[in-house]
């Protein structure tokens, strides 16, 4: 299955093709560091990419505008971010996301050829996350 096809949405700027594995969506297998697409919280028309960084039970310091310095995700529910931390619409505004609003894991980045790999587990660097006990 392919999404983002090949059309351009910035001046220079293409999107990518990527294969994408929708099962996930129904064994909601998940882990932190994948790259999911999901329904837009803020609206349900709209598919976007972003990077799980933490699953329910965890807690995550955030960044601006979040308005607290930390959340704990409700079952449930993850918190993702875009890659681009600065341009980015995700958790930070959203707050802790559906997990029922994924409907697919980036498994492959097919076109442009000279990106062509799988796209890997990466847990990201810029939040702290930690289980409680």
């Amino acid at each position: 299955m392919f999404n983002n096809f090949n059309v351009p949405y910035k001046e220079g700027l293409c999107r990518d093709i990527v294969l994408l594995n929708r099962w996930i969506a129904v064994t909601h297998d998940y882990a932190r560091g994948d790259v999911v697409t999901l329904y837009a919280p803020d609206d349900p028309d709209r598919v976007i990419t972003k990077r799980i960084i933490a699953l329910e039970g965890d807690t995550v310091f955030t960044t601006l505008p979040y308005p607290d310095k930390h959340v704990k995700i409700p079952k449930g529910h993850c918190w993702v971010e875009g890659d681009d931390v600065f341009h980015s619409k995700d958790s930070n505004e959203y707050g802790p996301i559906p997990l029922a609003l994924i409907n697919a894991k980036v498994s492959y980045i097919l076109w442009p050829f000279s990106r062509f790999s799988k796209v890997e587990r990466v847990e990201s660097s810029r939040v702290s996350v930690f289980k409680e006990d």
